[in-house]
């Protein structure tokens, strides 16, 4: 005897039916090597890299529209000697291949700062913490001084300043170390406002 379901079964049925075949899709759509959960991320905006047991973390640039502003990161020595951190300037243009043309990057100027050491297990943020000035026993100023011969001396720029990086861009930088090798990488330009809690004054209606 055949069995006769009411419209209401039907429907129930269908959207039973679609449910499941909806959960496998899903399902398959998450197990596959392309998931999105399965991709690696780097959750900071800056850049890591690392040379022996020294690790470089966050490294990036907080620049105004001028191109000026500050060498923002840290360096952890995960190594089992003390090393010292000597220097932090551009790269040289990369050479030509046949694929990718010469380079001619806008200077970058990194502000010099004395050899800092680095021990064992210890972290040092760039820049140091409540600021390094470029002559600490000198007051500031932004008039040029003049040496005994007449000629104009401009100051030492601060340490961990930059001048010439253009937020927006990568700089392809070079970290000098005393032991470990040197690390050469690009590291991202950001906007000085970039961490910023509230919108800028001169911001847009509208936008954050």
């Amino acid at each position: 005897m055949p069995i006769t379901l009411s419209a209401r079964s039907v429907r129930r049925a269908a959207l039973a039916s679609a449910a499941a075949t909806l959960s496998i899709v899903l399902a398959a759509c998450g197990a596959n090597f392309n998931a999105q959960t399965a991709q690696p991320y780097q959750p900071a905006e800056g850049t890591n890299a690392s040379s022996g047991g020294i690790v470089v973390r966050n490294l990036l640039v907080l620049a105004d529209e001028h191109g000026k502003g500050e060498l923002h990161g840290v360096v952890i020595n995960n190594g089992t000697a003390t090393d010292t951190l000597v220097s932090i300037t551009q790269a040289p243009p990369k050479p030509p291949t046949a694929d990718t043309p010469p380079e001619d990057p806008a200077p970058v100027t990194f502000g010099k700062f004395d050899p800092l050491s680095l021990a064992v297990g210890a972290a040092l943020r760039l820049p140091q913490t409540g600021g390094v000035d470029a002559t600490p026993t000198a007051t500031p100023s932004t008039t040029p001084t003049v040496t005994p011969s007449g000629t104009p001396k401009t100051p030492a720029a601060a340490p961990f300043s930059v001048t010439g990086a253009e937020p927006g861009k990568m700089v392809n930088v070079v970290i000098t170390f005393a032991k470990a090798g040197p690390i050469t990488t690009d590291i991202p330009v950001l906007t000085d406002d970039h961490y910023a809690p509230t919108p800028r004054d001169d911001a847009p209606k509208g936008e954050h």
